[in-house]
């Protein structure tokens, strides 16, 4: 999953092309797959923000805090995404071209740089680089993935072997370990046993995580560039140029099957249920893999170019279409299309929160687009100031929580999500529009003056006496009496002792407080304008730009 692959380059390079692994981003700008690939069929299951990210965005992982890690190849740092607000938490500085990132148990965050040829190790508790960081490795690291006795292990693309680390010293672990030739893929199985994909050498190194030595050396198919493992612990190595998966027994450590994929088979997801999803790149579809019988279960299309592809824990399919600048949403379930959920230019990995918050970067818009599969309605569809509006929620993560900011200035709340991830929240809102958000994903929710145009914006309904009542009277408002034309502050601004005596007016039992109440003016706006959203921005044409699968010649490996 590192470089473009021959057989897709071949096809998509000029004859004069250079070699197959020096094929850039550029090159496949210029050679676009199918861009009418897919069709945009936008669900309402799902809503969409945008993130602004570094330069070039490539990597993205998640911590078990739910924090999101985004590696920018060409502006050497990581943005940190906070998956319950979808806001940028900090950015901090790695080695040259940030390539893959892994996270381990203990919530640090592994980093590989191929230009720098080491690893930055960022502490997802604090979002600072830890002490000892950036570790020094072999030649061009690229694919890693922990074990889980917490060693990393780094395939240095360059130098042909393994590095170790200790997650709990984040010091090296004795000798670089010999594997094949370019190694581009890693996976670990629930035996400790690591797998690693020599994409050059068209092999599987199996190492020990106990001892880190190498148990043995299997052969796979042609150009072996992605590794996966299903609950079984059977392994998966994606061969991008025989367009077929083999599979490895991790017990007997044997080849078991050869199963048919699409035309150059990518990035594979393991769905909850065992289905193994495999992207095919050129075929534009997804080969589905039932892992207990290692048969093809159906061949799912998707849009231009799919590569990356995550689960979420609803057990939704994510796929990053990378031509088409969109992503096909699955159903694990029924192997069925759901949507297509339009993202920024050249999405190219995916990954999948606690939450069931979905983060895809984008290569060549410098941000990610955020995914929610939550449905939220609210009722009543037209509610009046002071009157109930209640948040329904779908479609959320089974039994996990949704968190609610009404966006009127008031305290969250944390929903808790039943078996079927469905939950529900109320609250009482003055006159205004205001944008709610659940999970960061946003919701409108307008809310009139009332039958009588008599509830002001921003002030708080007022019973008989001078203050707010649990019971208010819909013709009144504190502050100003019957008119609905001036704005106060908003309901938990204004102190119940801050309304003075009333003035007579023509409803006595509507009692006059002074504009000025708790400081505001009859012209005082509560509700400022909700804040511009992030738009996606057209990055300028980045000179050093990805490839497909990995990063530029100056820094991805030589083949």
């Amino acid at each position: 999953m590192s470089v473009i692959l021959a057989v897709f380059s071949l096809a998509l390079l000029p004859a004069a092309a250079p070699h197959a692994s020096a094929a850039t981003h550029r090159d496949l700008l210029h050679n676009r797959l199918n861009p009418g690939g897919g069709s945009e069929v936008l669900s309402a299951a799902f809503s969409t923000v945008t993130i602004p990210a570094g330069t070039t965005p490539l990597a993205v992982a998640v911590a078990p805090n739910g924090n999101v890690y985004v590696g920018n190849a060409n502006s050497s740092n990581v943005t940190v995404i906070s998956s319950t607000t979808n806001t940028v938490l900090a950015t901090v500085p790695a080695g040259s071209n940030p390539a893959m990132i892994a996270v381990a148990a203990n919530g640090n965050v592994y980093v590989t740089n191929q230009g720098s040829s080491n690893v930055t190790v960022i502490d997802s508790a604090t979002n600072t680089e830890v002490v000892g960081s950036p570790i020094p490795v072999g030649g061009g690291p690229f694919a890693l993935a922990v074990a889980p006795n917490g060693n990393v292990y780094v395939a240095n693309s360059t130098s042909n072997n393994v590095t170790v680390i200790d997650s709990t010293t984040n010091t090296v672990v004795g000798s670089p370990i010999p594997v094949g030739a370019v190694p581009d893929a890693v996976a670990v199985a629930p035996n400790g046993n690591v797998y690693v994909a020599n994409r050059n050498a068209n092999t599987v190194t199996v190492i020990n995580s106990a001892t880190n030595t190498v148990l043995t050396t299997l052969p796979s198919g042609g150009f072996p560039g992605a590794a996966a493992v299903a609950p079984n612990g059977n392994v998966y190595i994606a061969n991008q140029t025989t367009n077929n998966v083999t599979v490895i027994d991790s017990a007997t450590n044997t080849v078991v099957d050869t199963v048919p994929a699409g035309t150059v088979p990518g990035v594979f997801a393991v769905a909850p249920n065992g289905n193994v999803y495999v992207t095919n790149t050129v075929s534009n579809n997804v080969t589905v893999i039932d892992s207990a019988t290692n048969t093809v279960l159906a061949t799912v299309p998707a849009g231009g170019g799919p590569f990356g592809i995550a689960v979420a824990p609803t057990g939704k399919v994510y796929v990053g279409n990378s031509n088409s600048n969109n992503v096909t949403v699955i159903d694990s379930a029924t192997n069925a299309v759901l949507a297509t959920v339009p993202a920024g230019a050249f999405p190219f990995s995916v990954a999948a929160a606690q939450n069931s918050n979905v983060y895809v970067t984008n290569a060549n818009s410098a941000n990610v687009t955020e995914i929610s599969p939550l449905t939220v309605t609210t009722s009543p569809t037209s509610p009046t100031c002071g009157q109930p509006v209640t948040f329904s929620i779908s479609g959320g993560t089974p039994n996990g929580t949704a968190v609610v900011d009404f966006g009127d200035g008031s305290p969250t709340v944390t929903v808790a999500l039943d078996a079927t991830g469905s939950g529900q929240t109320t609250h009482t809102y003055a006159a205004g529009t205001f944008t709610a958000t659940v999970n960061g994903n946003p919701t409108s929710v307008t809310v009139a003056s009332g039958s009588g145009g008599s509830c002001c914006r921003g002030w708080s309904l007022a019973g008989d006496g001078e203050r707010p009542s649990p019971s208010p009277r819909p013709d009144c408002c504190a502050g100003i009496g019957d008119s609905s034309s001036a704005h106060g502050p908003s309901p938990s601004t204004v102190a119940p002792a801050a309304h003075p005596p009333h003035r007579p007016s023509s409803s006595p039992s509507c009692p006059w407080s002074a504009k000025t109440a708790a400081g505001a003016t009859a012209d005082y706006k509560a509700n400022s304008p909700a804040p511009a959203t992030i738009t996606d921005i057209q990055a300028h044409r980045i000179q050093r730009q990805p490839v497909l699968y990995g990063l530029t010649n100056e820094y991805r490996h030589a083949a």
